[in-house]
């Protein structure tokens, strides 16, 4: 399994050396427009696939929704600059807060965490900024969901631990505790607020603009907690950014803003197919083999994978149908957002389909 694994992550880093040899482009301070038979799709595929994800999704639509190729637009929705929260799709901020500590040597991925948060040491004391990255920390605090659906993991005390759901690294649960607990650690190792780390460091070189991430609580030293699992209020245009960050690998214009190494282990497989889901209240949420760092990924043998999207495929997903795609063999950045709900059958079902149409449209 373990070579397997491997081989994995080596036919992912080759996808990323090898997309379309197109020029790169940057946005500035919006985004440039082409037509779509200039860069390579066929409007009517687009169209269709477009329609379908419109039938798919509730009343937001389309309407946030998108698709950048080769650094142009050719489909944008008429709502693309409402700004609204993008939920879980937060948690690709809070690991990319954690690579930028890394690429700088403040920690190391398989550091344990109990060195920052001493409260860890007794239940948690293996515990490793890896583990909280790829959903396989264990992590619980004490009391149930603040929520009226039971299933949701988010209690009243996140940053109390209790006994953990199982030994770090031995099972995949998707737990939004665990982030709570994650972006707590990130902000102590900086001693500021993750959002004015972020800013800072990529947000006003890419032109992001005005954004904001909702807090929980505050540390020791009075410093806001930035939500580690959602609250990242943006418009699809700036999110549309971010996957082109990632979609270059790091680089924006002639900067290399996170290590393109980051890059490529956060939109790839991290957790192994073979990995156990752990039997909690989410257990319905499967990551083994599909889960980057706080990315879902497309692979061979995920438990989440998309047959018709190219095999470098990696996404952001968040509650109400936000989602961002990066596809580098097709050099291009899907966004799509909303403040409705879900859709009907499994996002990556849908999505997979919508692939399955767009698919044959696409050119060099």
């Amino acid at each position: 399994m373990r070579l397997k694994f491997v081989f994995n992550l080596f036919v992912l880093s080759v996808i990323f050396s090898c997309r379309p040899s197109q020029p790169i482009e940057y946005p500035g301070v919006t985004w440039s427009y082409a037509q779509h038979e200039e860069i390579g799709v066929d409007e009517t595929h687009l169209s269709h696939a477009l329609e379908f994800l419109r039938n798919e999704s509730f009343e937001d639509g389309i309407r946030q929704v998108m698709v950048i190729r080769n650094g142009k637009v050719i489909f944008s929705g008429d709502a693309v600059e409402r700004s609204q929260n993008i939920y879980s799709c937060s948690k690709g901020f809070t690991s990319l807060v954690m690579g930028l500590l890394v690429d700088e040597g403040k920690i190391r991925l398989d550091d344990h965490v109990a060195e920052i948060l001493p409260e860890l040491k007794y239940q948690y004391g293996t515990l490793t900024w890896r583990h909280f990255a790829t959903m396989t920390s264990g992590y619980s605090a004490e009391g149930r969901s603040r929520w009226e659906d039971e299933n949701a993991d988010w209690s009243l005390t996140p940053y109390s631990p209790e006994a953990p759901h199982f030994e770090p690294g031995s099972h995949f649960e998707y737990w939004d505790e665990a982030q709570m607990m994650f972006g707590k650690g990130l902000t102590e190792v900086l001693g500021r607020t993750m959002h004015e780390y972020l800013d800072v460091a990529i947000m006003q070189k890419i032109g992001l603009g005005e954004w904001h991430w909702g807090t929980e609580q505050t540390t020791s030293a009075g410093i806001d907690i930035n939500n580690g699992c959602t609250g990242v209020h943006l418009n699809a245009s700036q999110l549309a950014r971010i996957g082109w960050l990632f979609l270059n690998r790091g680089k924006w214009k002639e900067e290399q803003l996170v290590s393109a190494r980051f890059v490529r282990e956060a939109t790839s497989p991290q957790v192994p197919s073979g990995l156990p889901v752990f039997r909690g209240d989410r257990a319905n949420v499967k990551g083994s083999g599909s889960y980057g760092f706080n990315w879902w990924v497309n692979s061979k043998d995920g438990l989440s994978r998309m047959p018709h999207a190219p095999i470098g495929t990696a996404y952001l997903s968040g509650l109400n149908h936000n989602m961002c795609f990066i596809i580098p063999e097709w050099n291009m950045v899907i966004v799509r957002m909303g403040d409705d709900k879900n859709p009907i059958r499994p996002k990556h079902e849908v999505w997979d389909d919508f692939f399955r149409i767009l698919s044959s449209g696409i050119s060099s």
